[in-house]
């Protein structure tokens, strides 16, 4: 039960970590390049890497004379982290492409 429990919260802090704006526009970006449920977990994985890298380059490209520097592949808070966001964008891009995949059926029904 306690692994549930841990599920559920992972689940809930990446949804809580995806819906703003940075994280729904990936989202979004993503679902525009999905063109099956085959390719969902692929497409979240990419949408990770995505975010951890603007995330890692933000300083810099807004000027604030950051240095890019690598993510702390070695620490286990870390790859919590992505585990985190990974399953927020699962959550998203099902979402997302759920709604994408019923608009177009009905739009091409209906011709």
């Amino acid at each position: 039960m306690e692994y549930v429990d841990q599920a559920v919260a992972y689940l809930r802090e990446g949804f809580a970590n995806i819906n703003n704006p940075k994280g729904l526009l990936i989202a979004l970006a993503a679902v525009l390049f999905m063109g099956s449920w085959r390719q969902w977990i692929p497409v979240g994985l990419v949408a990770t890497i995505i975010h951890i890298a603007i995330e890692r380059l933000a300083p810099v490209l807004a000027g604030g004379g950051g240095e890019v520097t690598l993510p702390p592949l070695m620490e286990e808070a870390f790859w919590t982290q992505v585990l985190v966001l990974f399953l927020g964008y699962l959550i998203i891009i099902g979402i997302f492409f759920l709604l994408k995949s019923l608009l177009f059926r009905k739009s091409s029904a209906a011709h």
